[in-house]
């Protein structure tokens, strides 16, 4: 019990995390973050290249993907 309370303390952490970073990427680059992600998305090796750094600079892959995915739902990246 005590092993699945620490699983769900941590994908609750994870997803909060998740909210900041993607919630202070927005107040950072605010109107143009879409032109920023679309020239970083245009084309394959741009796109893989970007998703790199994004989580180099984030020291997280599974948060990278998390606001990818969020990116995604909003309709910024296709």
């Amino acid at each position: 019990m005590k092993h699945l309370l620490n699983l769900l303390a941590a994908i609750a952490l994870l997803v909060w995390g998740t909210q900041l970073v993607r919630t202070g990427v927005l107040r950072v680059f605010g109107a143009n973050l879409r032109q920023f992600i679309s020239r970083g998305v245009s084309n394959r090796l741009k796109a893989v290249l970007s998703g790199i750094g994004v989580t180099a600079i984030v020291q997280s892959s599974t948060a990278t993907a998390l606001i990818v995915s969020s990116f995604v739902g909003q309709g910024m990246v296709s």
